[in-house]
């Protein structure tokens, strides 16, 4: 999942950051700060709906569309990310995350397209989590709101009320208390740290990594900002009777001083709806509804029924051969792994354990490749690069190795495959990898380019069901 949904708390804390700064009359600064929390700590149902655009230095480099319906524990949470790519079209990446009652969570990813996973995950009631950290940041700046409303100018916000409040905020950088962008770098510190994995409790020094190091801007933002400065708000926002937050859009502005002492302006532009507070329904999940086919179990035991006679020739020359396969693409497999089996549909899953590498490869009864996945591949892990970056010799290469890899594993699958098509890059240290699409059996497949040409990702997207994958 990629902790994308702290994506709700980046826009509301955002929203609520620069709308409480921003409000002159006695007490409504403290309110708004009550409001916000209220919405993502202790509302229980609730629709929040809206878009997102992220520029950097007047370039856009992300959009967003969210849809999320808490109804109790259980709750619905869509994300849609579009990212510009240099021939003028759009990257476009996303996920739906259902949780049932009980703690099971069904995800749908978009790059895995047809097919859907379950696990369990702990029951949450709330948009976000709470913790004692947390708590404590929370209180410290309901007292922070407080103190901030002599230090505001006048003039900076209009406000009616009439049963439903409305309130336009409209601020730029010098009107701004020090105290309020203090506030606002201790949020963010907090955010990446717990929910971005990044930590900034680092010293200064000349060796910090430099902002085009990074692979995404995201990334570099996140990791590599020192200091945040709010530098102008233009923000409406609705709320009920009740103190509720209806409704919140405009543009926010902020600087990114960098780890090496560039400054980058960052601008996100905002349209959020929060709806049927008390009326909110998440659905069970049905697959039917969706068209999707359940991606093979990884953990837990299959049911008797499916299991493989491991004592058994036939298992013998199954292991062989998927051993012979991932010695041939440069895979060591540990002599003392674990080898799980088990039928799906028409198809052998196998499940390879050691204690460095896990893979699951599924064949057919006369032992044609159907599905492969690299499970602790460190490419899963991050994220995409804007570019793809690398050349054609390298492309073609790819293509080539791809195609020579079909021919030994199920040549008959060659007659689908049309234009192997570069989709996305990954990077990680030392390693390149490519998400490549197939134009005409529209399948998606992951090879490692750099440091040498290796599949990591074979028709993982359709397990069990190899022959549904470019049907028409």
């Amino acid at each position: 999942m990629r902790h994308f949904k702290p994506f709700i708390f980046v826009i509301v804390m955002v929203i609520i950051i620069a709308s409480a700064a921003a409000a002159p009359a006695e007490g409504t600064l403290v309110s708004l700060w009550r409001s916000g929390c209220d919405l993502l700590f202790h509302t229980h149902n609730v629709t929040v709906t809206g878009t997102a655009a992220f520029t950097l230095d007047g370039e856009l480099f992300k959009t967003a569309r969210l849809d999320y319906v808490q109804d109790g524990v259980k709750s619905f949470y869509g994300l849609k990310l579009l990212t510009p790519k240099d021939d003028g079209t759009d990257r476009e990446t996303g996920w739906t995350i259902i949780a049932g009652e009980g703690e099971v969570i069904t995800v749908m990813e978009d790059f895995y397209p047809g097919t859907y996973r379950q696990g369990s995950a702990t029951a949450q009631n709330t948009l976000l989590r709470r913790s004692v950290q947390l708590d404590a940041l929370t209180e410290l700046g309901g007292y922070l709101a407080d103190q901030l409303e002599p230090m505001l100018p006048e003039g900076a916000v209009a406000a009616e009320d009439n049963g439903v409040k409305t309130v336009h905020i409209a601020l730029s950088g010098d009107q701004i208390p020090d105290l309020a962008v203090s506030a606002l770098n201790i949020a963010a510190r907090y955010l990446s740290d717990r929910w971005f994995s990044y930590t900034h409790d680092r010293e200064y020094n000349t060796n910090e990594a430099i902002f085009d190091s990074y692979i995404t801007v995201t990334q570099a933002l996140t990791d590599g900002t020192v200091k945040w400065t709010l530098t102008d708000a233009d923000i409406d926002a609705a709320l009920d009777a009740h103190g509720r937050f209806t409704a919140v859009s405009g543009t926010v502005k902020v600087s990114s001083t960098f780890w090496d002492g560039s400054v980058r302006e960052v601008a996100v532009r905002f349209d959020l709806a929060m709806t049927d507070y008390g009326a909110s329904r998440v659905k069970p999940f049905d697959p039917a509804d969706y068209g999707m086919a359940s991606q093979a179990s990884i953990y837990g035991e299959e049911p008797e029924d499916s299991q493989i006679d491991m004592d058994g020739a036939a298992w013998d020359d199954m292991k062989a051969r998927a051993d012979d396969l991932l010695l041939n693409e440069g895979y060591a497999v540990d002599a003392g792994a674990d080898w799980g089996g088990w039928l799906a549909g028409d198809s052998i899953i196998i499940h390879i354990d050691d204690p460095e590498e896990m893979f699951m490869l599924s064949f057919t009864e006369d032992g044609s490749l159907t599905s492969l996945q690299h499970l602790t591949g460190d490419w899963l892990s991050a994220e995409e690069a804007d570019e793809i970056g690398v050349d054609r010799e390298v492309l073609a290469s790819a293509d080539a190795y791809m195609r020579a890899f079909i021919a030994k594993t199920d040549p008959a699958v060659l007659d689908r495959i049309g234009v192997l098509e570069p989709q996305t890059a990954i990077l990680t240290e030392g390693s390149r990898y490519l998400k490549v699409h197939d134009t005409k059996d529209n399948a998606h497949f992951v090879l490692r380019v750099e440091p040498s040409l290796r599949v990591e990702d074979y028709f993982s997207a359709y397990p069990g069901t190899h022959d549904a994958a470019g049907a028409e």
